[in-house]
């Protein structure tokens, strides 16, 4: 079987890039200082013909001059010049590229001419590369990024295929605050040549990814795509936005990178047929993926919302049930258990409203382990996350010194918070948050580190928590069909 050409394009051991210089006014130059400033431990070796250093590297004045062939060239120099680097490449036994360089296939018959030129000299040569018209890619898991932004989270377990380059580069300081890491990510450009059915068999493949994200403006091998995808999604989830079902959505996917796109109902039953879940935008896209690549598949739909406010668990239940998902009245026994240990002003039905409460062992573990450890609740959407930095002003009001306060607390907050991110793991079962502050809360760090979710609202937990439910049944689906064939 051959080899997959992403093996060594996402994991070069060394890389020859072509428009760095050491002026910050080109976009190659910004691209080659995320390169090496991203903890990449790989060789890079910048071409140049004027310059002796580049950004602190050796600099050579073109490929043949190099003591020996790199594993990947990285492209970002004018159209004109691509040609002849792609030769030289190859001459100089290359054969693996990324090509960022756009004007090619998506702004008409012109560039659709250069392209096939590119994708001619590459089969010449067996050259296989992403692009053009692509921004690179990102491997978290070794350092490597070739976009414009740096990655400053840590490595994940979310890849990204994407036919826009800004949502594998724009989108990482976003990620970061989301608390959302990525395993890789793979910006195909105009997929002259490795195409979007190539990254997901990548991917598919891949160890340290557990959910896959795509961005489609149009597919150019469906059969293929849909093999490829029926076959991942038996075993891990595909989340995917399409964009080319509207006359407008089509027109810029047409310009943007060429994408032939087609009626957005016939996309939506390939999808069924795929077992890919469909988002409504970018949003879901990532805010799904991240909970399908972090937490268990629930068993069931019932699902059970602690918080200390009502509007917010009314929120999320208002959302479970507009998503299909229950949020059903606990059992009396169970409610008796909750009123146990809870105020006398709580609410024990589902959603249990604890009202405001800092009885940190009871909202992180006693409460959720409760209700979660019995048969009849499949998971958990929790509200109530209120780490150290809400208590800053009161101190400092009273006049404590703040160190003799606020350090006990953090500690048993931590404490709490280590707690609470194991009991997915020990429960088998999903629990997703919502609170409205993000990272610059300590509790959430915690736990968005931990492993659980954090989203910035509750209603995009609750949907988060339809997703994997989605993907729950996708899987069961496909294992009957794989019965039903075997019993044939």
């Amino acid at each position: 079987m051959q080899k997959n050409p992403l093996s060594i394009i996402m994991n070069p051991k060394s890389i020859v890039y072509l428009g760095g210089s050491n002026s910050l006014q080109t976009m190659g130059t910004a691209q080659l200082i995320t390169l090496i400033t991203g903890g990449y431990q790989g060789e890079i070796y910048p071409i140049h013909r004027k310059e002796k250093t580049v950004l602190g590297l050796k600099a050579y004045p073109n490929i043949s001059s190099l003591d020996k062939p790199a594993e990947l060239a990285v492209i970002v120099i004018p159209g004109k010049a691509i040609p002849g680097v792609l030769k030289e490449c190859g001459e100089a036994g290359i054969h693996h590229a990324i090509i960022i360089t756009a004007g090619y296939g998506e702004i008409g018959q012109k560039g659709a001419s250069l392209q096939q030129e590119l994708l001619a000299i590459a089969r010449k040569y067996n050259i296989r590369f992403l692009g053009p018209n692509c921004i690179g890619i990102v491997n978290a898991h070794i350092g490597l990024n070739t976009t414009w932004f740096p990655n400053k989270y840590r490595a994940g377990k979310v890849g990204i295929i994407s036919q826009s380059g800004s949502y594998v580069t724009q989108t990482l300081t976003y990620f970061e605050k989301l608390g959302l890491g990525l395993s890789q990510a793979i910006s195909v450009g105009n997929q002259a040549d490795i195409d979007m059915v190539d990254c997901l068999e990548y991917l598919g493949e891949d160890e340290q990814t557990r959910a896959i994200a795509l961005y489609i403006e149009g597919i150019k091998r469906p059969k293929a795509f849909l093999r490829a995808a029926r076959k991942i999604t038996a075993r891990k989830p595909i989340v995917a936005v399409y964009v080319g079902g509207s006359t407008a959505g089509a027109r810029a996917c047409s310009s943007h990178t060429a994408s032939m796109a087609g009626p957005d109902g016939i996309y939506s039953g390939f999808f069924h047929q795929a077992g890919i879940l469909r988002a409504g935008n970018v949003m879901e896209l990532f805010d799904w993926t991240m909970a399908l690549a972090q937490q268990p598949l629930p068993k069931g739909k019932n699902i059970a919302i602690v918080t200390n406010s009502g509007g917010p668990g009314s929120s999320m239940a208002d959302e479970a049930n507009h998503c299909g998902l229950e949020v059903p009245i606990f059992s009396p026994a169970l409610q008796e258990k909750i009123k146990a240990i809870t105020p006398l002003t709580a609410a024990a039905v589902n959603p249990v409203d604890i009202t405001m409460n800092y009885d940190l062992d009871l909202i992180y573990k006693k409460l959720p382990e409760l209700i979660l450890q019995g048969q009849d609740m499949d998971g958990l959407l929790f509200y109530g996350i209120f780490g150290s930095i809400h208590f800053q002003d009161k101190i400092a009001f009273t006049g404590n010194p703040a160190g003799n306060i606020l350090n006990p607390m953090k500690s048993l907050l931590e404490k709490a918070c280590d707690e609470f991110v194991k009991l997915p793991e020990k429960l088998k079962k999903p629990i997703l948050c919502a609170c409205f502050s993000g990272r610059e809360d300590d509790a959430v760090v915690r736990i968005q580190d931990g492993g659980i979710p954090v989203y910035p609202t509750p209603e995009r937990a609750a949907r988060a928590m339809a997703a994997l439910w989605e993907y729950a049944t996708i899987k069961k689906r496909n294992r009957d069909e794989s019965n039903e064939g075997e019993n044939r």
